[in-house]
């Protein structure tokens, strides 16, 4: 799922120009994305560009928080945890930009923001399509990765 301070219309209007088939989420008031450290951590009133693979326990399993607007792991890096969740072998999301050598471990820049191990809050949030959905709830299907991305597209 993805997650954006963007309000009903804005979100409404990315999950379609990109043409996303997963929960697109909005947090107008920023109390998801500020439970989550990513809020306004660019100084920039939006939140950080952040990923975070959440194991059905509701606990971190690898994040990845922005401290740039491009720096985001790689899809094959993120496809890597998920497998690593379902048996098949260990892996940390990466930045592209990060050499290979260096991503034994992902450094979460701020002290506010949930730890890998750490228990993420549970939230329910309006989606793009009009609908509710909860983490806790999504965490009963399977593991999450959740997606914070810069509003105001």
């Amino acid at each position: 799922m993805a997650l954006s301070v963007d309000d009903a219309e804005n979100a409404a209007e990315m999950k379609d120009a990109l043409g996303l088939e997963f929960p697109v989420l909005y947090d107008t008031d920023t109390a998801v994305a500020t439970a989550y450290g990513v809020y306004d951590l660019l100084g920039d009133g939006v939140s950080a560009p952040a990923t975070f693979i959440i194991r059905t326990d509701g606990t971190i399993e690898s994040a990845l928080i922005g401290t740039s607007i491009s720096e985001r792991p790689t899809p094959d890096s993120i496809l890597d945890v998920l497998a690593s969740l379902a048996g098949m072998h260990r892996a940390v999301m990466t930045d592209p930009a990060d050499d290979a050598s260096d991503a034994a471990e992902v450094v979460l820049p701020m002290a506010r923001a949930p730890e890998v191990g750490q228990l993420v809050p549970d939230f329910d949030l309006p989606t793009a399509s009009g609908e509710s959905v909860s983490l806790g709830e999504n965490l009963d299907e399977g593991n999450v990765v959740l997606v914070f991305f810069r509003a105001w597209w």
